[in-house]
């Protein structure tokens, strides 16, 4: 079935792919019929995610046309815009009426509409509206105000410590050639596509090869297999399918061709087979090939995985934080909560543990959503106290700036900052750079690649998150590092393509995990989440934005205020964590 759509240039998103197979013959044969034939008149590159599916549903051929004949796909799906259903529904009830939100300059924004008989001429409607420069005055002056008590934070500290980490020299280096920064050269074309799956593939097909020592036979040259059992192939997952007595067949493809094996239900129920295989993801199966030498017969199953290693450690006793989502500019930022913990670094302790540990933090990592952004969803614009994103970023600079010199900042960005939301996100640009003090940050892209005082650093900001959820049962919300292990073991930061995690295909897949990481930071789900995974530290950060409406409604409960740091010169998983203003030891 993918392949078919593939050749009309149409790429599947998951949940169509589902909606898809539950299709009688005859309903699926007219579906593809009609969008091969908007095809043969429409020569973009299409993802048919579940708005365009109903669409093609439900819709006559004629009125497709006219509704979308000059419609930017390209441009929907690797947009920052949720689908047009959620959006509806977000219109419907996410946002209130405009008159209704509650302002905190409300007298500004608010007019004066006090005559019943609403007889008033235009020039009573001048009189009584506040003039535009009066509002932008107000919110400058309110911007003023709060970048002076933000700059004010360092000298409000009398509590003056010896930091021990001043006299540490700093570490870091960033692994340029794993960042997309300054390389990205797709354009959304199907030679693109084509030369990131091929990259996906080679890539992890060789970490699969050094794992196992044994070389992949090619698909397309395994009718020659016949009646052989340990046959070794690796590929790309291309389709998956259960079968009637719970099976699992699946077709795999390479540069060559492609080729089925059937994973079969009591090897899957011992644990000895995944049954968790999820599309485009890149596996290597050994197994039995049949008589007619067109479908294996699975005994084993290899993933790129993390090889099972001690936890590494620095040579110095030096302690590192994690934060992200720090979300400035919404009105649920905790700005309070945040400039304590600026506070904090300055030397405002409670007792001999906390000056213990401040003394001797030398990083902060930071796992993107510096700001809240603009325009990132429908009706934002009610929810900032601050719809200027450069004045967000300068906020942001402003507690940076407040923070000791010694303490080195490593930066990746979100999906809700200033920058383009496909991934790999290159990093920030100049105008919000410049905006930070040169001297102890550091800026990568998303994902990016860092050596802190000796070990690698991963960082992530975690948007494919979500759809790691909807398609593998045991990773959940409430224990981030359940979704982090998945990505580890796949050794692919977001595996399948065309669900809510947008990608540009870029010509090397930046998104492949190239090297094992010692520590994996991530963010996105504002849940706290610690656990290590083959050696690996996997440390999830909160944010500093309250529960939003959206979040209640999900049932999802934030841990604002939180901040994970660990000394990395231990290899013991304690977590201390920093929570609005307490230090507490997990």
């Amino acid at each position: 079935m993918i392949n078919d759509f593939l050749n009309i240039q149409v790429l599947l998103a998951p949940e169509s792919y589902s909606r898809l197979q539950n299709l009688d013959s005859n309903d699926f044969s007219d579906l593809f019929n009609k969008i091969k034939e908007f095809k043969s008149k429409k020569d973009d590159f299409i993802l048919l995610d579940s708005h365009f599916l109903n669409i093609f549903l439900g819709t006559n051929l004629k009125n497709i046309f006219e509704e979308y004949g000059k419609f930017d796909f390209l441009a929907y799906y690797t947009s920052n815009e949720v689908a047009f259903e959620e959006q509806e529904i977000l219109e419907k009830d996410d946002f209130e009426p405009i008159g209704e939100v509650k302002l905190e300059n409300e007298e500004i924004f608010k007019p004066k509409m006090e005559n019943k008989a609403y007889d008033l001429d235009f020039e009573d409607i001048e009189e009584e509206e506040p003039e535009l420069d009066e509002i932008h005055k107000k919110l400058e002056e309110e911007r003023k105000e709060r970048l002076l008590e933000i700059r004010s934070i360092r000298e409000s500290v009398n509590n003056k410590i010896n930091y021990y980490a001043k006299d540490i020299e700093a570490q870091i280096h960033v692994y340029d050639e794993y960042d997309v920064t300054g390389k990205s050269t797709c354009e959304g074309t199907l030679d693109d596509f084509v030369k990131y799956f091929k990259d996906r593939c080679s890539t992890l097909r060789k970490i699969i090869e050094l794992k196992t020592q044994k070389k992949a036979y090619p698909l397309n040259q395994l009718f020659r297999r016949k009646k052989e059992n340990e046959v070794f192939i690796a590929g790309i997952v291309s389709d998956v399918n259960s079968t009637k007595n719970g099976h699992k067949m699946v077709e795999l493809e390479d540069e060559n061709g492609t080729f089925r094996v059937l994973l079969m239900k009591d090897k899957m129920e011992k644990g000895d087979l995944p049954s968790d295989v999820l599309l485009d993801e890149v596996i290597g199966f050994e197994g039995t090939i049949n008589d007619k030498g067109d479908l294996m017969f699975v005994d084993r199953a290899f993933r790129p995985d993390i090889t099972p290693k001690p936890t590494k450690t620095t040579d110095e006793k030096i302690y590192t934080a994690f934060l992200s989502d720090v979300h400035v500019g919404s009105r649920e930022f905790l700005n309070k909560v945040f400039a304590k913990f600026i506070r904090f670094l300055n030397g405002e302790v409670n007792n001999g543990l906390e000056e213990k540990i401040v003394s001797r933090l030398k990083y902060i990592s930071i796992a993107g959503d510096l700001v809240d952004g603009v325009g990132i969803y429908p009706g934002q614009e009610y929810d900032l106290y601050d719809v200027d994103i450069i004045s967000q970023y300068a906020e942001v600079a402003a507690y940076l700036e407040q923070v000791p010199e010694h303490i080195k900042f490593i930066i990746c960005p979100g999906n809700h900052d200033a920058l383009r939301p496909a991934e790999p996100q290159p990093t920030f640009d100049e105008s919000i750079t410049s905006l930070f003090p040169k001297e102890n940050v550091t800026f990568v892209g998303n994902p990016g690649v860092v050596n802190m005082h000796g070990l690698d650093l991963l960082m992530y900001h975690g948007r494919s998150f979500d759809d790691i959820i909807g398609q593998i049962s045991s990773a959940q919300y409430t224990n981030p590092p359940s979704i982090m292990t998945e990505l580890l073991k796949r050794r692919h930061l977001c595996p399948t393509y065309g669900g809510r995690c947008p990608i540009a295909p870029e010509h090397v897949d930046y998104l492949a995990i190239h090297t094992e990481p010692d520590i994996f930071h991530t963010g996105h789900i504002h849940i706290n989440g610690y656990d290590n995974y083959h050696g690996v530290r996997m440390i999830n950060s909160g944010t500093f934005q309250e529960q939003t409406d959206f979040q209640k409604r999900m049932g999802i409960k934030p841990t604002p205020g939180i901040i994970p740091i660990q000394d990395l010169s231990k290899r013991e998983q304690h977590m201390i964590e920093w929570n609005q203003g307490k230090i507490e030891i997990n």
